[in-house]
């Protein structure tokens, strides 16, 4: 079975931008992929061939750049890797198996730095089932900092949403929508990057999470589904006091299990699921 695959960066003058387009270079399954495309912006110019740099006016969303990047794309598969990223050398021959299947939706691993407290808190509460630890196999959601997605399926579904002006949310959206169609989506554990992000302190971790937070009342408007039982979405603004209060207490329910992995961790943890719980209070207030 013949397949190519457009690689696809959304970048915001990302320092590490140069190293992500080496490592995609790199791949020991090169052949398959038949283009690179860099969206947004590079102040420092690191965005160089074999990329191809699709420059916006203005700094986009992720769901934009993507979005722009897919459009321009001709691949049979778009693998959307962010421009924090570096893949591993066998990521595209890790995939392939999986794409010669057939199978249209594919997330691979993610490798955290260790030794980085708060880098290693921010990624384990984000990534835990995603970890290059986890057991391959059918996910809930895909994050799309690791994504390979059939073109003509991306298309069908209407893409990412660019309601979502950030950089959260938009791929758990998306999750949803390919599963409502009754697409399966799948983990290859080895298909890995490492993450290389900079949110090394707490209060860089906090305003992460609390991002996060912020969009889950977003999505549960978008998908009613999932909203914690019996409660109406109207009512969740009257709740958001409690929310903050009860967060610590929340936070500590949710980790503790999670924790055992790296039980060092724990107090940066309950940090990080706290901000993640005043997120949604402070978005359920302007539903």
């Amino acid at each position: 079975m013949s397949l190519s695959i457009s690689v696809i960066i959304p970048n915001l003058h990302s320092p590490l931008i140069g190293d992500v387009i080496a490592a995609i270079a790199g791949q020991t399954g090169r052949r398959l992929i038949g283009e690179i495309l860099v969206v947004g912006q590079d102040r420092y110019g690191l965005v160089k061939p074999p990329a191809r740099h699709i420059e916006t006016p203005r700094p986009v969303s992720a769901a934009r750049a993507r979005n722009l990047g897919a459009a321009a794309a001709q691949g049979d598969y778009l693998l959307f890797i962010d421009a924090d990223c570096v893949a591993v050398p066998g990521l595209i021959e890790r995939l392939t198996p999986w794409l010669q299947a057939g199978t249209a939706v594919v997330c691979g691993g993610v490798t955290i730095k260790t030794g980085e407290y708060w880098s290693m808190c921010d990624d384990l509460l984000v990534f835990a089932d995603y970890l290059d630890t986890s057991p391959a196999g059918e996910r809930a959601y895909v994050p799309s900092l690791n994504l390979c997605i059939q073109r003509s399926l991306f298309w069908e579904v209407g893409g990412f949403d660019e309601r979502f002006s950030g950089a959260a949310g938009e791929d758990t959206d998306l999750s949803l929508r390919l599963r409502a169609t009754g697409i399966t989506l799948a983990f290859e554990p080895r298909a890995r990057v490492i993450h290389r992000h900079r949110r090394a302190t707490p209060r860089a971790v906090w305003e992460h999470l609390r991002a996060f937070g912020r969009v889950q009342a977003t999505i549960w408007r978008l998908h009613t589904q999932l909203m914690p039982p019996p409660l109406p979405l109207e009512r969740l603004h009257s709740l958001s006091p409690a929310l903050r209060a009860a967060a610590p207490m929340l936070a500590v329910r949710d980790v503790t299990l999670l924790a055992h992995r790296m039980p060092r961790l724990l107090p940066g943890l309950i940090w990080a699921r706290t901000a993640w719980y005043w997120g949604v209070a402070e978005g359920v207030e302007i539903l």
